[in-house]
């Protein structure tokens, strides 16, 4: 085609999109922007005057497909019942406290939330009364960003922020219809992204029906397409009140209200105890950091458990697929559950890190039950029904900030990093979280690099050696604190400092009282007790095939210099094999041993057999 008729081709073709989509100014200013979106779906007076909605409809989320209702009321007013699968979870929010009664009918009244929570409930009522689109504004600022083609069409990104925390949103406005196509919530590790669409007009505004989320941590997917929409009618205030509780799950064999010093296994930081299931005893393990008791997926099969979903979680290392599946009735140290709702997982590889046969993580669904004594120089667990437990000791009793599931409690480190750390007895060592570690200059200082592994991954990780932490009023000195070290993602912010693990709370005794919503915390025997640490550098596993073989050789250390490697197989040490050892334990314990020791270590590395020397030294 000669280049005339592609030029008049090309004029038809621009003057029909013309004439079909009319012409649009390029607008510069973001609140004539936000006030042309409030236009376009009933004018800003209408969206204000609007007080009430109830909603109801179809989602999907992980594979199972379910159902949802939803009423609000303004300014901060909540219900939301959501039936997916087995889950069945109630939370709301009656204007003075957030409630969630989860899918195994246990009742959390949150009356103490963190710094952080407080706040965006404060923005929540400011972003409903649109305070965010007054130029005058004193809280939030507003900018456009950019002009961005999001699925074939160009949407104004309008980015809004607040001077009261770090939260931002950021949305995408059609730059024709000005309808809101989608919005960014940058809300610490709760930040997401929703797509709006089939916007249809309920008294006089412009609703989208049709709602994804995506999580963007985990990059969990979640549709909701509502069925059903009504403004302002009357909704009684018992809409937003906490639920009753559903019928306890769970019994004292004993007859009591309790039971006391249970022994627990502590192995490698982690806390185990004997869980028995349809005539099977596994070790669990106990974790604060559990927003549900998950199974391993080994022993999940051998239970012939039918399992449902593919949801995505967040582990330590990164994100976890999950199943979801009714554990049957089990027994724990004296306590017979009912069937739970639990989260199925594939550990093997876990396993095969830590080096112990477990079987699952007994987590929120469990402990929220009692009011939980753990101490750990006496390797001691007691339980309580959180009804009638008094305390009468002289411990320390602070705050736990209920969030997901899980706690935060305040601590400071090194003197100046003081704020929110989740509590964490299923972790093994405190961390402080990678963006705070980048931000604050951790990264810089000196240390070993190490291979992280979690539920989630392995990771790179950078273990420093810290002045102290201040912790319930006690002070720990020289504590060995580890982060994410290298690919930290900055595009958000998170709540906490960090995660306080067993590294920390082996110095205590610790009463875990969700109900009341506290933590109290003695002196145990070995409080500021000098623990053995890892002397050489080399970090070992199971593999496949029961082999020790090396996962990761620190740079720098005792076990670089004496030239191991990644993937070398141990076959002996002090000449003795391996198995003379009873176990990757027992050989992680003998790197512990004191600097000076000398071991020869006989490997196999691409068939052949090697020596290598290694003279233990401290790594820091």
């Amino acid at each position: 085609m000669n280049t005339y008729y592609e030029i008049l081709i090309s004029a038809v073709v621009l003057n029909i999109a013309l004439c079909v989509t009319g012409y649009t100014r390029e607008i510069k200013n973001p609140y004539e922007i936000l006030n042309r979106s409030f236009d376009a779906v009933g004018g800003l007076e209408k969206l204000k005057a609007e007080k009430t909605t109830y909603s109801e409809g179809a989602i999907s989320l992980g594979g199972m497909d379910g159902a949802i209702k939803i009423w609000t009321r303004k300014p901060n007013l909540s219900r939301v019942e959501l039936s997916l699968g087995p889950l069945n979870i109630i939370q709301g929010d009656n204007g003075e406290n957030a409630w969630v009664l989860d899918q195994n009918g246990k009742l959390q009244v949150i009356t103490n939330p963190d710094d952080a929570e407080e706040k965006r409930r404060q923005l929540t009522v400011l972003y409903e009364d649109y305070a965010y689109a007054q130029p005058e504004s004193d809280v939030f600022t507003v900018a456009l960003e950019s002009i961005e083609l999001l699925e074939k069409v160009d949407c104004y990104v309008v980015r809004i922020t607040n001077n009261i925390n770090n939260d931002s949103h950021i949305y995408y406005i059609n730059t024709r219809s000005f309808l809101k196509q989608k919005a960014v919530f940058l809300e610490g590790e709760n930040s997401h992204d929703s797509y709006y669409g089939d916007y249809r007009r309920v008294n006089d505004i412009l609703i989208p029906f049709w709602q994804k989320d995506v999580d963007h941590q985990t990059g969990q997917v979640k549709v909701m397409e509502l069925t059903k929409y009504v403004s302002d009618e009357t909704i009684p205030d018992s809409i937003f009140e906490p639920p009753e509780e559903g019928a306890k799950d769970y019994e004292f064999l004993n007859g009591m209200d309790r039971v006391e010093n249970i022994p627990f296994e502590f192995i490698e930081n982690h806390l185990y105890i004997p869980v028995l299931i349809n005539g099977k005893e596994r070790l669990f393990i106990l974790d604060t950091g559990a927003g549900i008791s998950v199974l391993n997926q080994d022993f999940a099969e051998e239970l012939n458990l039918d399992l449902e979903g593919e949801l995505k979680g967040r582990g330590a290392g990164g994100t976890v697929v999950a199943s979801l599946t009714k554990l049957p009735s089990f027994t724990v140290a004296g306590i017979r559950f009912k069937e739970q709702t639990a989260a199925v997982i594939d550990m093997d590889n876990l396993k095969r890190r830590i080096g112990v046969d477990f079987a699952g993580i007994l987590g929120y669904d469990f402990l929220s039950r009692f009011v939980t004594r753990v101490d750990y120089a006496n390797e001691l667990l007691s339980f309580y029904a959180p009804e009638s437990y008094k305390y009468s000791g002289t411990g320390q009793i602070i705050d736990m900030h209920f969030q997901n599931s899980v706690f935060n409690v305040r601590a400071t480190l090194d003197g100046g990093h003081t704020g929110n750390w989740l509590l964490d007895i299923g972790a093994g060592v405190s961390h402080i979280d990678g963006r705070y570690a980048l931000r604050e200059g951790f990264s810089e200082k000196d240390g070993v690099l190490l291979m992280g592994h979690g539920a989630g991954n392995e990771y790179l990780l950078k273990k420093i050696r810290c002045d102290n932490i201040d912790f319930a009023g006690f002070t720990i000195n020289n504590p060995v604190i580890s982060f994410p070290y290298g690919g930290t993602d900055t595009n958000f912010t998170s709540d906490r400092i960090g995660i306080l693990g067993n590294s920390l709370f082996r110095n205590f005794i610790l009463c875990l009282d969700y109900g009341n919503e506290r933590l109290i915390v003695e002196k145990g025997k070995k409080f500021n007790h000098i623990w053995p640490e890892d002397n050489s550098g080399l970090q070992v596993a199971l593999n496949g095939e029961e082999q020790v073989e090396v996962i990761y050789v620190s740079p720098g250390t005792p076990a670089d210099k004496s030239g191991f490697i990644k993937g070398d197989i141990i076959l002996a040490i002090n000449g003795l094999g391996v198995d003379t050892f009873g176990g990757l334990l027992s050989i992680r314990k003998l790197l512990r041993a004191d600097p000076g020791t000398k071991y020869n270590f006989r490997v196999e590395r691409k068939n052949q057999n090697r020596e290598l020397d290694m003279k233990l030294s401290k790594l820091f």
